[in-house]
């Protein structure tokens, strides 16, 4: 079970306890990612987000900041999406204390050094050329930018090369002042929580004063052409190995159907037992790597189908894909797969919670996005209740063939794809 407060200044806190671990997950989430951004600030969220690492006034250089987690054995990073950065940190409880002062300390008194924010963005050009040059990266960035071209959602998080060596320091600032204020922030504390926790969250978070309410709002997102020849996209590149990517509109975070339709993305594409990998790995060979599944955001998502394999298997994987799809369409699932595939759900989410983090992370993202938060338990019980004609009507929902869009990376040509 978890506990929901606020600090003094509105910060919301969930204490998440677990029994069995000796580890603790102190995770801070901010609703604010690319698409709260300007055309002129693209990347800035992803920025500031690196920007964190750089020293504070306490701790006033990298290494200073790095090598006091290090010490510890910790676990740490930062995220960067859409909707949403999160900083965390996990470490052996005996030093929870230790990790809530620093990661309050680098959310509110990172020194943002001119000389460091002017080496960062270097360092960030090299992330963007590192994720153009993986096509199993890249194809995911490619697939969205299509699908939501002309909106904000179809911005790459980390912005362009030319957005990130541009910015201003003061215009970064003012970014991080108008979002990253005290009630803007959700902290989440999951795992082995003894009883000091509020009087550490209130002394490390519940000192700092909101300057104004950060804003809530955000520019809707729009897809793109629906026109067929601007609903495929390639990027012609020589490798061994093609990425494909296919996807519908689906979704948004809040409705009732994502249930249902995580259920059947078990069954289409979730595991090695799935119909598209015996379909088009183990029968056909088609491909190495071949998965479904579905993202979802504020105001819409989608349903996507990936595989990874030789260019001149993308038609035939393509072909059996849309096979796949309709038969699920005219008739749902069997009653096996249904069953296997709640049973499956059950098992690895079961499995993934044993991790302090990973339950710090899904009571932050139920926090900042649904209506009201449910519990793992809570939320297998609703995926014990989907039933086959829920998972027909999603399929015959999301599944229409003049919405799909593909994208390619590889030494492929346009002309040369069939859907």
């Amino acid at each position: 079970m978890f506990e929901h407060y606020q600090l003094g200044n509105r910060a919301n806190v969930y204490l998440v306890p677990q029994i069995d671990t000796k580890s603790v997950t102190a995770l801070v989430m901010y609703p604010v990612g690319s698409r709260y951004e300007t055309e002129k600030m693209r990347g800035v969220s992803h920025y500031i987000e690196h920007l964190m690492f750089k020293g504070t006034k306490k701790r006033p250089t990298t290494l200073a900041l790095t090598r006091e987690i290090d010490r510890l054995g910790a676990e740490y990073n930062a995220f960067t999406g859409k909707e949403y950065t999160g900083y965390f940190i996990k470490v052996d409880a005996t030093y929870t204390e230790t990790a809530i002062d620093i990661l309050s300390d680098m959310l509110f008194h990172s020194l943002f050094d001119a000389k460091e924010m002017e080496k960062e963005k270097t360092v960030i050009v090299e992330e963007i050329r590192m994720y153009k040059d993986n096509p199993i990266m890249r194809i995911e960035d490619l697939f969205e930018e299509s699908l939501f071209a002309g909106s904000r959602m179809g911005w790459n998080i980390a912005g362009t090369e030319d957005h990130v060596l541009s910015y201003g320091r003061d215009d970064v600032l003012a970014y991080r002042h108008r979002y990253y204020q005290p009630g803007n922030a959700t902290i989440i504390i999951a795992g082995a929580i003894d009883d000091d926790i509020r009087k550490l969250l209130a002394r490390y978070f519940g000192k700092e004063r909101n300057v104004h309410a950060a804003p809530k709002t955000f520019t809707p997102h729009g897809f793109g052409s629906s026109e067929k020849t601007d609903r495929i996209v390639v990027e012609r590149k020589h490798t061994d190995q093609a990425q494909l990517m296919i996807g519908f509109p689906a979704f948004r975070h809040t409705d009732k159907r994502n249930t249902a339709g995580a259920v059947m993305n078990m069954i289409l594409g979730g595991s090695m037992s799935s119909r598209l990998f015996i379909q088009i790995r183990e029968r056909r060979g088609l491909a190495y790597m071949v998965k479904s599944g579905g993202e979802t955001f504020r105001d819409a998502g989608f349903f996507y189908v990936r595989a990874g394999l030789d260019a001149k298997n993308i038609n035939g994987a393509l072909a059996v894909m849309h096979n796949e799809i309709e038969k699920i369409k005219d008739a749902g699932v069997t009653q096996r797969e249904l069953k296997d595939a709640k049973t499956h759900i059950r098992g690895s989410l079961t499995l993934s919670l044993e991790d302090s983090s990973a339950q710090a992370d899904w009571y932050a993202r139920q926090a900042l996005f649904m209506d009201s938060i449910k519990t793992p338990e809570q939320k297998l019980r609703e995926i014990e209740r989907v039933t086959n004609e829920q998972i027909r009507d999603v399929a015959r929902r999301v599944f229409h063939s003049d919405e799909m869009r593909v994208a390619v990376v590889g030494d492929v040509e346009a002309e040369s794809v069939f859907f």
